[in-house]
């Protein structure tokens, strides 16, 4: 799924009798420096320019740098420039080009996909969590019936938008037998998850994701012949929990449900589980009966994330 044909996102469906999420976000009050400021501090206007900025501004409802592109006293990098050191997000194109370009929330932090991404992380943020909830930080199971529904993207997404709140993150790459977080972040190769849950590595292989701050990533590694007895072990259960721990969330890519049933093992171990589904390709009997095993599992999905790419 490409930036262009990247998916618009929404919850249809919660639990019944759910609370609904409000769409602002709840943060500790921080001093923020403001992106006038920045661009000042930068060299990429002086004070006389911003007060003009703040002349015309004021009154019209506009944002400060949306008033000073519309004035061409500044351009639109610079401006991009300013609202990423302001919001802690790499813009850098050299420390991006190992990630894929279907990450669109590392490489297009400002656009309208990424923002409903922003939107569905605050809707987790203020959810229950129906798990163990054993850690610290919060644990995410991203699944779906089929393989092609966007599961891997979403949960790539995800991660990103959770570190750039500033949140230590780690992405799991619990699909054993057909990975793909290791290429969407680099092609980061060698022992992974596999190679620790079976005792043939020295620790889990959790790898900083370049380019993006707070972000550590711990592919599924070489393909193992036995995936379901590996995500069974007492070993997965323990890894993820002591992820939770070290870090504020813990977000997992499973694998496809109607192909095996290693995903409900990954499920098992979540905080809380997203299912998620593609508009004109997913089954209604399929999302039907994937609920009715999460329900099974104890898991019930916390709402249906639609994938509107057709």
């Amino acid at each position: 799924m490409s930036p262009r044909e990247s998916a618009l996102l929404s919850i249809e469906v919660g639990p019944a009798g759910a609370p609904r999420a409000s769409t602002a976000e709840h943060r500790v009050p921080a001093v923020i420096e403001r992106v006038g400021e920045i661009l000042v501090r930068h060299g990429a206007l002086d004070a006389r320019a911003a007060l003009r900025v703040v002349e015309h501004q004021t009154g019209s409802g506009k944002l400060f740098g949306e008033t000073a592109v519309a004035l061409r006293l500044v351009d639109q990098q610079a401006l991009a420039r300013a609202l990423a050191e302001q919001a802690d997000v790499l813009l850098d194109p050299q420390s991006l080009a190992a990630i894929s370009s279907e990450v669109i929330a590392a490489h297009q932090p400002f656009s309208a996909a990424t923002e409903q991404l922003r939107a569905l992380r605050t809707r987790l943020q203020l959810a229950p969590a129906s798990g163990p909830a054993a850690g610290r930080g919060r644990v995410i199971a991203v699944v779906s019936a089929d393989s092609g529904e966007g599961r891997s993207w979403l949960a790539a997404n995800l991660a990103v938008v959770y570190a750039q709140r500033g949140r230590r993150t780690a992405l799991i790459d619990a699909d054993l037998r057909t990975p793909r977080q290791h290429r969407l972040f680099g092609g980061v190769g060698g022992d992974g998850l596999a190679a620790w849950l079976a005792g043939r590595a020295e620790d889990a292989g959790l790898h900083p994701v370049p380019g993006v701050r707070h972000l550590e990533l711990l592919p599924a590694g070489h393909r193992p012949p036995n995936p379901q007895e590996l995500l069974a072990s007492d070993a997965f259960e323990r890894t993820v929990r002591s992820l939770a721990v070290s870090h504020d969330t813990v977000v997992l890519d499973t694998p496809p449900a109607n192909r095996c049933a290693d995903f409900a093992f990954a499920a098992s171990v979540a905080d809380v589980v997203l299912l998620l589904v593609r508009r004109d390709r997913t089954r209604i009997a399929a999302v039907r009966e994937l609920a009715q095993r999460l329900g099974e599992l104890g898991r019930p999905p916390l709402g249906i994330v639609v994938n509107e790419k057709r």
